[in-house]
C-alpha cells in the first residue's frame, strides 16, 4: 500500500561520516539528473522551514512532471497541499545542490536514522 512506501537516502558528509534519512509514506517523488560528485548546498524541510504556498506549488508540480512535459495542478490541489504541510499531515523535503531543486519528496514523514 501507498501507507508502505519508504525512501532511504544516504549522505556522505564533509568529514566522512554518513547521514541517513528516511522518509515514510511517500506520496510524490522525483529525482534529477544528480550525480555522485554533486554537492548539496541545500536540504529543505517543511517540518523545519515554512515554505511559501508558491515554492510549495513549484516543487511539487516538478515533482509531478514528467520527461519534459510540465505538470500543472489546479488551485483547490495546491490548497491541499498547502493544508496538509502546514497541519504537518505531509512533509516536503527538497534537496538542491549547488544550482535548482534535484530531489523533491512529498511524504508523511522524514526521520534522520543515522
Amino acid at each position: 500500500t501507498r501507507d508502505r512506501q519508504h525512501l532511504v537516502l544516504n549522505f556522505q558528509l564533509v568529514n566522512g561520516d554518513l547521514a541517513v534519512v528516511r522518509c515514510d509514506g511517500v506520496t510524490h517523488f522525483k529525482l534529477g539528473e544528480m550525480s555522485l560528485q554533486n554537492v548539496t548546498s541545500r536540504l529543505l524541510l517543511s517540518s523545519e522551514r515554512e515554505f511559501h504556498p508558491d515554492e510549495i506549488r513549484s516543487h511539487i508540480n516538478w515533482a509531478c512532471s514528467r520527461d519534459g512535459h510540465e505538470h500543472a495542478m489546479t488551485d483547490a490541489r495546491a490548497t491541499h497541499f498547502v493544508t496538509e504541510i502546514r497541519e504537518r499531515r505531509l512533509t516536503v523535503l527538497v534537496l538542491e545542490p549547488s544550482i535548482g531543486a534535484e530531489l523533491v519528496v512529498v511524504c508523511k514523514a522524514v526521520a534522520h536514522v543515522e
